[in-house]
């Protein structure tokens, strides 16, 4: 038990024992429902979030919730290391060489954990695709917006709207006159506008009171 503890307490491993940790308690938190449901995958609009789902689609790690993807890299990655570290690396004698062994053994340990992960959820991403692939303008309907050009109205309108913590800029359109700073929610998209129909907040808190 002591060489256990001081395996995954150790560089490598350690590295992957904090995210293995972190990966637990976001589970636990989650299955509590203190965490919204409506995990993020690499699929997302806006510059830095293409370039996340780049990079997942590139690894093969697109498809799924983006916090099952880190823990189970990390579980990979723990699970490579620690066996590594207890056949090879506690057989070596401190200095240069075991050096180089934990520094190449961090890299593959990585490596590896994402080869593995990318062959498991290749079953799970048909239980995902209906809840991740929803086209924006659906998962947009409900959002609440603020209004950034001078007034909208029938014809004309922008406001500010934010989607997994994407900022985006929105064409939309009201029956009440509204005027910048004024908080509306999105009803539905006009597909031959491209812009969005909105209601006043307090028109819409009202309606739901009712």
């Amino acid at each position: 038990m002591p060489l256990f503890f001081s395996i995954i307490t150790s560089f490598p491993t350690v590295i992957f024992t904090v995210l293995l940790s972190v990966a637990v308690i976001y589970w636990l938190i989650s299955l509590s429902g203190m965490v919204d449901s409506d995990v993020p995958e690499g699929d997302l609009s806006g510059d830095g979030a293409m370039g996340v789902g780049g990079l997942l689609a590139t690894l093969g790690l697109q498809g799924v919730p983006l916090p099952l993807v880190i823990t189970l890299v990390a579980l990979g990655g723990w699970l490579f290391s620690y066996f590594c570290e207890l056949l090879v690396g506690t057989r070596l004698n401190p200095g240069l060489l075991l050096w180089l062994f934990h520094a190449v053994l961090l890299l593959v340990s990585f490596a590896v954990g994402i080869f593995v992960t990318s062959f498991v959820i290749r079953p799970l991403r048909p239980l995902f695709k209906p809840a991740l692939h929803l086209p924006t303008e659906e998962r947009l309907t409900g959002t609440l917006c603020t209004v950034r050009s001078g007034s909208v109205d029938r014809a004309r309108g922008r406001a500010d709207a934010y989607i997994e913590g994407d900022h985006l800029i929105l064409q939309i359109r009201s029956d009440k006159p509204l005027v910048r700073g004024d908080r509306a929610i999105l009803i539905h998209y006009l597909a031959d506008e491209d812009a969005y129909w909105v209601m006043p907040e307090n028109d819409f808190k009202t309606g739901l009171a009712d």
